[in-house]
């Protein structure tokens, strides 16, 4: 039998509301680990054969990795930050620490992305407020993390490509420290359907390779499917581009439906927004949402302090200057099947 609230967003630990410290070789490293009801410990048990010995032994060779880093200045090294790294690539060092550097690069190099994660801005805030993305209040029955989109709700009149992402990194960000995530994942469905080409026109090829990528080399949080409800063949398009960037196995994790029955049929309609034919009104969501992110705002800012130096003739700078794009026409793009 599984405890409804271990299944229940933003019941967390007290230490998950504080500031960590930024510096690489702190005089104390925070070894405080937050607390998992039995259904994650034995999950995470099975899944990754976490116990003491292992935990430990991992995050002291990824605190010794960011000592000797001689590029890293500044980086967290509490626990519950390099588990998002050591979990999400099943504790294999050399994964978890490319990873993390990537992860650092990425906020480097692409800042109007991935930092002033600011639920109080007042573009991001309008942005998740219209019910553009938010967290669902309940977990799945795999202890899965709903994510929630409704395309509709951007105005592409005042938002720009550069709000969506930082709503999303927000989001995700402020769900990463979570050990209940870092266990089960996330689950994401994008009711398409309001989908228009003034959206589309925001961003550009380049932009959407650089994010898929991002989203492949350089997140560690595990998204275990992503769905896209009602989509019309624009939006196909940009999907069977953008898949080209992601791992094998982060394209098995990708759905389409044609309309919401086909995606109930995968996922517990219950846990929907009540206006998608779930439980819970969109408000609850949104209010409940906004609250935490309130609550951990300062926690999310201080990562800005995070620092790594990227020197003109790395591997990353060129990547993120690579504007080449693979040739041919879209339609030589894999098709993205339709369930």
């Amino acid at each position: 039998m599984i405890d409804r609230l271990e299944h229940t967003m933003y019941e967390i630990d007290s230490c998950l509301f504080e500031i960590p410290s930024v510096e690489k070789t702190p005089n104390k490293y925070d070894d405080r680990i937050p607390d998992m009801g039995e259904f994650y410990k034995k999950k995470i048990e099975e899944q990754l054969r976490e116990n003491d010995n292992l935990r430990v032994q991992g995050l002291q060779q990824l605190r010794d990795w960011i000592a000797k880093h001689p590029h890293i200045r500044k980086c967290r090294t509490d626990s519950q930050f390099l588990l998002r790294f050591l979990r999400s690539k099943k504790y294999s060092i050399n994964n978890a620490t490319e990873t993390l550097e990537r992860y650092l690069v990425c906020r480097a190099l692409h800042p109007a992305w991935f930092t002033l994660l600011d639920i109080e801005d007042p573009d991001i805030n309008a942005l998740f407020e219209a019910g553009y993305l938010f967290p669902m209040l309940e977990r799945d029955s795999k202890g899965r993390t709903l994510i929630f989109n409704e395309t509709a709700q951007m105005d592409p009149t005042r938002f720009t490509a550069a709000h969506v992402v930082r709503l999303h990194a927000l989001i995700i960000e402020s769900l990463s420290d979570m050990p209940e995530v870092q266990c089960a994942g996330l689950v994401v469905i994008y009711d398409v359907s309001g989908l228009t080409l003034a959206q589309l026109s925001l961003v550009s090829l380049r932009e959407i390779k650089l994010l898929a990528q991002h989203l492949s080399k350089a997140m560690a949080i595990s998204f275990q499917e992503m769905h896209f409800v009602n989509a019309p063949g624009a939006a196909l398009t940009i999907a069977n581009f953008a898949l080209q960037m992601l791992s094998d196995k982060m394209r098995e994790r990708v759905f389409c439906h044609r309309n919401w029955e086909e995606l109930y049929a995968k996922v517990d309609r219950n846990l929907l927004p009540k206006e998608f034919g779930g439980k819970t009104p969109k408000a609850e969501c949104i209010s409940a949402g906004r609250l935490h992110m309130q609550k951990i705002r300062n926690r999310l800012l201080n990562n800005d302090n995070m620092e790594i130096e990227i020197t003109k003739d790395s591997k990353y700078w060129q990547e993120a200057n690579d504007t080449e794009l693979e040739t041919g026409a879209i339609g030589s793009f894999r098709q993205l099947a339709v369930d």
